[in-house]
């Protein structure tokens, strides 16, 4: 070691004792320290220390070092020697962090990390220290663990390589399921197909990649998952599965083989091949197999296989089942005047039509030659299968374009039906083989049924037909009118309008005789409208004589909702009518607003939109649904006949009605109850706070005229039956003892009640359908009908009378069941006591009181929040048009202002408190800043010229000068044709 008394070190370390201190400190450190460590002096350029680790790591003396500092640059290798030197002269006072390779003397080569330092601050440090490591075993095995590296990635490669070359999509999965490695065919397929998981990567889990493999579907990725599970567990070495794929372009088939990895891998192969040529090979064998090849259509014995399966489910579920046996007339002809090829493409044409006729479910096949059969799988009426065999004669007529002609093609059709015409297939078949030649026989171009009753019956539907295409010719049809009244001041309030046939030869016939036609044919359309033009015109006459007129309503069919024109029909009638849209109403059916709830809306809400008022019809009897009624932008619901009919005797009818009438009530809908007959019936649905009611109790169906009279009558329900006025309170007694009945009325009547008696609870039911009632006091041991049974019924039929059993038996169960349902009020003992009897009454009429105002306050409120939404609507449309004026008046205030900017004479508005209001550009650079003006006094910032002649009004021109100009000036007073209140001056510059 060099001496630490050199005096070149002494001189860097300095002279005091705390840096001889901490010199021996550094010389012990330094001595010992394993790594080669050296300090060079800057200003002398010269190695001043180097410890004894530099001999053993360079192998060589540190006095080489001490000659010549850059002595140590000898021994690096020459391969690293340049790239050691242009780095110290980059980095002459420290920083220096360089890894490099030395050539010992004795040719060892070792790896060596150079690093330097500079001690001292400032620019230029008083001294540079430096240290060598020996990192020769870590860089040895860096570059053994690269080399194994290299090789791995070799294999990986030429492995890669091979699974790259492999015709079908191969993945490697973990036994985790992880994808390890996948080839190129799997990612082309998946980029190019979509049939494979866009996951579907290396790291992706092969189970989350088939339960997303929409392509693949999902019964098929549960399958694979379960078969590669099974594998992974050891159950199972291998899985073949062969499954269709959905690429964009075009369905592919694929087979899927998982394979377990053998050895000490685990794992396993997972392999898609594309089969799709033999699958669509064999699905091609399979198809000429069963189907017919010109038309495409089941052949003869898929079509009877199709057929027999069909007639095992009508056998099953006893329901008909129809075939037809069509035939193409003449097509022998065809096939000789224009050859087999024409004759093909008249079956292929013919095929296509029948296909698109019929539903999915039918089966439509090829039976040979120009015979085809039909099987209609579906139940249908005599009228639907007559409607479906027009339909095919009418397809079948349309023109057929051939290469130079057109062929005007017809066809007949043998009927047969299962089970009257037979039972098996075979002889189905030939029952309608035989009906189709009678239809030959005929004339052809028409269609006949196995069993001759029937084709009576068609012929006089067909008949009917032609009929009523006549009658809508020649005007046969009439509207009949039946009356609304309601049921709070039994005025007439609207009319249903109803189609009757007046026929030539049977008189005056009813819907029900010849709508249906009209629906099946198409008719209803055409007439329907001629339905809505003729009401609209009786209204538009009723208004011209002067009658206070009153909505109508048109009942619209299934057809003309479904129609693109309905909405358009109605605009155009009621703009060529004159009528009021408030004045017409249509109805539509429960089951046609359920058809197609999302067409149908957008349809209601246009009509809506026209001011109609939209109603539904027959309400209780179809299948709607809560949530979707109040999406319908409905005003009114119609009570079902046949709810209307025993709501007096069926206490679930009156609980159905009452109902309908509570629900439409919350969705503020009106309530009209059709078929009312009697008046028990009316005073039911007037106590539920039914709004309107229809039927024969009030009017027929009546003419023009009729209506018209009642009209001008101002007939009306009878007043004693709305409840006007203060009434009398009534007690109805209910005892089978004549005795009894004679000694209640005797201490009842000096309570100023009104008593009514019945002898049993058939006959006390009778008398609430007449008359309103109030407290209903009731024996319980009648014939025929226990108190608390009649007592039940009555608080289905009539829930607010307040009920009371007055018993000299106590059945204990029945009574107290009673009490609990609600059916019984109070439950009294006979004998009585009179002054108790009177007070039980006295407090049963005082419940009754109650809640007869309860229910009178909640109708008021009911029908005071009805009244408050429609005001909300009208102000809420008035509103929208006061916005709209808003709107209008600030855009013309805005081309009002820019006009008055674009005037070339200066033009000053002041309003009536004397502020300046507005001012144009021409002002502005006659007067000053438009801020120094608008909103301030017009005195102090206007000449004094114009504040005079503002002062004295109006007046002609004068001549004044401004900012030394000379103007004509002229004041004018605003507020002669609007609301404006001010003067405004204007100056005219002198010419």
């Amino acid at each position: 070691m060099v001496p630490m008394s050199h005096p070149d070190l002494s001189s860097l370390l300095g002279e005091n004792a705390s840096a001889e201190q901490l010199l021996e400190r550094f010389s012990l450190l330094a001595e010992n320290l394993p790594a080669s460590f050296w300090l060079i002096d800057v200003a002398g350029r010269r190695v001043v220390y180097a410890n004894p680790a530099y001999d053993t790591l360079w192998g060589a003396s540190r006095e080489e070092l001490f000659r010549d500092r850059f002595s140590w640059l000898e021994h690096v290798h020459p391969e690293d020697r340049e790239r050691l030197r242009l780095a110290v002269s980059r980095q002459r006072y420290g920083g220096l962090d360089e890894q490099m390779r030395i050539l010992r003397p004795d040719g060892q080569v070792r790896w060596l990390h150079l690093r330097s330092f500079a001690v001292g601050s400032g620019e230029r440090p008083h001294s540079v220290g430096g240290m060598a490591f020996d990192v020769t075993p870590l860089v040895e095995h860096r570059l053994a663990l690269d080399a194994e590296k290299a090789a791995l990635q070799r294999t990986a490669d030429l492995q890669a390589g091979i699974l790259d070359a492999v015709a079908a999509n191969v993945a490697i999965v973990d036994p985790d399921g992880v994808i390890i490695a996948v080839n190129a065919q799997w990612r082309r397929f998946a980029e190019d197909n979509g049939c494979l998981n866009d996951s579907a990567w290396v790291g992706s889990n092969y189970f989350d990649v088939c339960s997303h493999a929409a392509a693949m579907g999902e019964q098929t990725a549960e399958q694979v998952g379960a078969g590669l599970r099974q594998i992974m567990d050891g159950l199972e070495t291998g899985f073949t599965l062969t499954y269709p794929c959905n690429s964009p372009d075009k369905q592919r088939w694929f087979q899927l083989m998982i394979s377990s990895l053998r050895g000490a891998s685990r794992g396993a192969v997972v392999m898609h091949l594309d089969v799709s040529a033999s699958v669509q090979a064999e699905a091609k064998i399979k198809h000429l197999a069963h189907f017919d090849g010109v038309t495409g259509l089941p052949n003869r014995p898929q079509f009877i296989e199709r057929f027999r399966e069909w007639l095992a489910h009508g056998e099953r579920h006893e329901h008909r089942v129809t075939v037809f046996f069509v035939a193409i007339d003449n097509f022998k002809a065809i096939n000789d005047a224009w050859g087999y090829a024409a004759g093909d493409h008249m079956l292929q044409v013919f095929s296509e039509r029948l296909r698109s006729t019929f539903r999915p479910t039918d089966v439509v096949g090829r039976l040979g030659g120009d015979c085809f059969g039909v099987v209609l799988a579906e139940d249908g009426g005599i009228d639907e299968i007559s409607h479906a065999a027009r339909r095919v004669l009418d397809l079948a007529a349309l023109p057929v374009p051939m290469e130079n002609e057109t062929l005007h093609p017809t066809a007949s059709i043998g009927i047969a039906l299962f089970p009257q015409d037979g039972t098996d297939a075979d002889h189905l078949l030939q029952g309608a083989e035989t009906a189709l030649f009678r239809a030959r026989e005929k004339g052809r171009n028409t269609y006949e049924f196995a069993e001759a009753a029937l084709n009576e019956r068609v012929r006089f539907r067909q008949k009917l037909e032609v009929e009523l295409r006549r009658a809508l010719a020649q005007d046969e049809f009439v509207l009949h009118f039946q009356p609304k009244t309601s049921c709070r001041s039994g005025n007439i309030v609207g009319a249903e309008v109803l189609l009757r046939w007046h026929h030539p030869q049977r008189g005056l016939l009813p819907p029900g005789d010849f709508i249906p036609v009209l629906e099946d044919s198409g008719l209803i359309v055409p007439v329907g409208a001629w339905v809505l033009k003729a009401a609209c015109a009786q209204a538009a006459a009723w208004m011209n004589e002067g009658l206070q007129c009153v909505p109508l309503a048109v009942n619209l069919s299934a057809r003309q909702l479904r129609g693109d024109g309905i909405v358009e029909l109605v605009r155009e009638v009621l703009a060529a009518s004159g009528v009021p849209p408030h004045l017409l109403e249509l109805e539509l059916t429960e089951s046609m607003l359920m058809e197609n709830v999302d067409s149908i809306i957008p349809t209601l809400q246009a009509l809506k939109a026209l001011g109609v008022r939209l109603s539904v019809d027959d309400f209780g009897t179809g299948y709607s649904s809560l949530s979707y009624l109040k999406q319908f932008p409905l005003d009114a619901l119609k009570v079902d006949r046949s709810f209307v009919q025993d709501i007096t005797a069926d206490p679930n009818d009156a609980s159905i009605t009452r109902a309908i009438i509570t629900m439409a009530h919350a969705l503020k809908l009106k309530v009209i109850a059709e078929g009312v007959e009697t008046e028990g019936q009316l005073g039911l649905l007037i106590a539920n706070h039914c709004d309107e009611i229809q039927g024969y109790y009030f009017s027929r169906p009546v003419a023009a005229a009729g209506m018209q009279q009642m009209l001008k009558d101002d007939s009306r329900l009878p007043e004693h039956l709305l409840r006007v006025g203060e009434r009398q309170r009534t007690l109805l007694l209910v005892d089978d003892e004549e005795n009894i009945l004679a000694a209640m009325k005797r201490l009842l009547r000096r309570e100023g009640y009104s008593i009514l008696t019945a002898n049993s609870g058939a006959e006390g039911l009778e008398v609430l359908a007449r008359n309103e009632v109030d407290v209903i006091l009731s024996d319980q041991r009648m014939p025929g009908m226990t108190g608390v049974e009649f007592l039940r019924r009555a608080k289905d039929l009539y829930p607010n009378t307040v009920r009371v059993v007055l018993s000299g038996y106590t059945e204990l169960q029945s009574v107290t069941s009673a009490i609990n349902e609600g059916a019984i009020y109070k439950f009294l003992t006979k004998p009585w006591d009179d002054d108790q009897l009177r007070a039980n009454i006295a407090e049963a009429f005082r419940r009754k009181d109650l809640g007869d105002e309860n229910r009178r306050l909640a109708e008021e409120i009911r029908i005071a929040n009805h009244e408050l939404a429609e005001a909300n609507i009208q102000l809420k449309g008035l509103l929208g048009e006061k916005q709209q004026q808003i709107v209008h008046n600030e855009t013309a205030l805005e081309i009002l202002h820019e006009v008055l900017q674009l005037l070339p004479w200066p033009l000053v508005g002041v309003d009536d408190q004397g502020m300046i209001a507005s001012v144009n550009d021409a002002a502005e650079k006659v007067l000053g800043s438009l801020d120094m003006l608008l909103g301030m006094p017009a005195v102090g910032r206007l000449p004094d010229a114009l504040i005079e002649l503002m002062r004295g009004g109006n007046a002609s021109m004068v001549p004044l000068a401004v900012a030394g100009t000379r103007y004509r000036a002229l004041c004018r007073q605003m507020g002669l044709a609007s609301s404006s209140r001010g003067r405004v001056l204007i100056l005219l510059p002198e010419e």
